[in-house]
């Protein structure tokens, strides 16, 4: 069973992700590739609203939780912060009016990329969307825990260095006078992501889409 699942959460990250382990992490695939130039048919207009990942991002039903809102989905499985970054140009030439970004999972979990170089890269992002679309509402989403229980030889020891990745990104957000939202401390129990709240250990459930939701409901509006 537990191969079982190793080999999900291997195919859900992408293969090549595993087998890099370089110092720093970069991700191509034919899925990745199809499912940007997908995305990428519709325009990013200043009345949107976009949501910026991984699969995590990719998997949720943003525009029928918030149907209000005019929000884009720009979530890929398996991106990573480099990823994003290349696909900032048609996002930000559209000036939307907020971008929620949730990235660096997978930098962590597939490459051996220091917190340092990490939130540096992180920092690159956030710079191109000041420097093209200045009045972008820029909100910084906090890593969300896994369960290492359900797939120990991908995710043991991980929830540690995902929490003092959250650390790094609440401080750099609040040096740059972001909004960070701590999705972490609601969905977590006991530092762990709950079993009700995940299918393999990373990715969720409805339940626990419904906590992410209710976390960024309030900068919604």
């Amino acid at each position: 069973m537990k191969k079982l699942l190793f080999l999900c959460a291997a195919l859900a990250f992408g293969a090549e992700a595993w087998a890099q382990k370089a110092d720093t992490l970069t991700f191509h695939n034919d899925y990745y590739r199809s499912k940007r130039e997908v995305e990428e048919i519709v325009p990013v207009t200043r009345r949107n609203i976009i949501m910026l990942g991984n699969s995590l991002t990719e998997r949720g039903f943003w525009s029928e939780y918030f149907q209000d809102q005019r929000v884009l989905n720009r979530g890929i499985g398996g991106d990573c912060i480099s990823g994003m970054i290349n696909r900032l140009p048609p996002i930000v030439e559209g000036q939307p009016r907020a971008i929620f970004v949730m990235g660096g999972v997978n930098d962590l979990l597939f490459s051996k990329i220091s917190f340092e170089k990490l939130v540096s890269q992180y920092e690159r992002l956030l710079d191109y969307i000041v420097a093209h679309s200045p009045r972008t509402k820029v909100y910084v989403q906090s890593p969300l825990p896994v369960n290492e229980a359900m797939n120990e030889k991908l995710l043991k020891g991980q929830n540690p260095r995902l929490a003092e990745y959250g650390k790094q990104l609440r401080a750099m957000a609040e040096r740059r006078g972001l909004v960070y939202i701590d999705i972490w401390s609601a969905m977590q129990r006991d530092g762990s992501l709950p079993a009700e709240y995940t299918s393999d250990g990373i990715h969720l459930t409805g339940a626990g889409y419904k906590v992410w939701i209710e976390q960024i409901a309030p900068y919604m509006k």
